[in-house]
């Protein structure tokens, strides 16, 4: 799968490997560890806020900060007013960036109260005006990030609605088919993503429950979807994105990590590259879910979220790579191009 400039955007985003983003996660020293695994995935921003952006909001300055090898970046919009979000596109631009992408899957009950996220999907009229304002004010590749509703997810509701984007110029959709107000509660009906696939005439990106190399080649399959975004499971185990396309390539894939060096780069990178203030936040919302590959997670991340510095949190899991060396030095292969569970190691 290559990707194709289509849309009116002037990138040619049509991504095939996305990292979701993710709030307090997808920060510039946690997307270098990504991009060591997998040199096309598309890499996001954490969320911003559009108007911290359009009011000069010194506290987003260290969100926006890019390297070379963040390229392809996409910058995600987060708000509710088409003036603001507009306006933010326009420093978006003029700081250099090539894609944006606006929120309207976001879940958090904070989020909900502001009308931003996913409750944009419930104001047809609203939704349009913020993709028309952005549209004009941004040349690059525009994208959205939705949920399938804001309280059901009604398949005619959820086609006219991404038709409208598409009308409106956006270049693709990513789609989570879970409705907003469920949050991460039952199964994601990926069958929505095909009927997306089947209505658009722009690329439309699957999102949900993506647990797997396997389970991405399985929904490319299953929806004729034109690319996978990945998001809890790829903090967890940020080789994924190199997992599925090897996968995709070769039918097969073995990918071997000493996990507490990755661990400690990531956090090197965050004492090193971001403010004082966003340590803490930061390297606890990485460790989260990071400690779930080890076999006492609870105990190991609740030594992490008791320290506040990078360093102190290595030191950590230095001690623990030490007392349980065989969960350090980690091979994680697999081999059924059908999407089969079968012949994962994960030792």
């Amino acid at each position: 799968m290559k990707k194709s400039a289509q849309g009116h955007g002037t990138s040619n985003i049509a991504p095939t490997l996305i990292m979701a983003p993710m709030a307090e996660i997808t920060t510039a020293p946690f997307r270098q560890c990504v991009r060591n695994f997998s040199s096309d995935v598309i890499l996001h921003t954490e969320m911003l806020s559009a108007a911290a952006l359009s009011t000069g909001a010194v506290h987003n300055e260290p969100l926006l900060q890019k390297t070379e090898r963040d390229e392809p970046l996409v910058y995600q919009l987060l708000g509710s007013d088409p003036g603001q979000m507009s306006q933010a596109c326009i420093i978006l631009a003029a700081l250099g960036a090539a894609a944006v992408d606006l929120n309207m899957g976001c879940s958090a009950p904070d989020i909900l109260k502001k009308c931003q996220g996913s409750k944009l999907l419930a104001d047809f009229d609203s939704a349009r005006q913020i993709v028309k304002s952005c549209r004009a004010a941004f040349k690059g590749s525009l994208s959205v990030k939705m949920r399938s509703g804001y309280d059901s997810s009604d398949p005619v509701y959820l086609a006219n609605f991404a038709l409208m984007l598409q009308d409106e110029g956006v270049d693709y959709i990513t789609l989570h088919p879970r409705h907003g107000r469920l949050g991460f509660r039952r199964t994601a009906d990926w069958q929505l993503v095909a009927m997306l696939k089947n209505r658009l005439g722009i690329p439309v990106n699957g999102n949900g429950d993506i647990v797997c190399a396997e389970d991405a080649v399985s929904r490319l399959k299953l929806t004729g979807c034109d690319g996978i975004m990945i998001g809890r499971r790829a903090v967890q185990e940020p080789w994924i994105f190199r997992c599925c396309r090897d996968l995709l390539d070769t039918g097969s894939y073995s990918v071997h990590v000493n996990m507490c060096e990755l661990f400690n780069k990531v956090l090197a990178g965050i004492g090193l590259l971001l403010p004082p203030e966003l340590h803490k936040s930061r390297m606890h919302r990485f460790s989260y879910y990071f400690t779930k590959n080890f076999c006492f997670s609870h105990e190991l991340f609740t030594k992490i979220r008791n320290v506040d510095k990078p360093e102190h949190a290595s030191d950590i899991m230095n001690d623990y790579a030490e007392r349980n060396p065989h969960e350090n030095i980690r091979v994680f292969k697999g081999g059924s191009a059908d999407g089969i569970h079968e012949g994962l190691d994960r030792t």
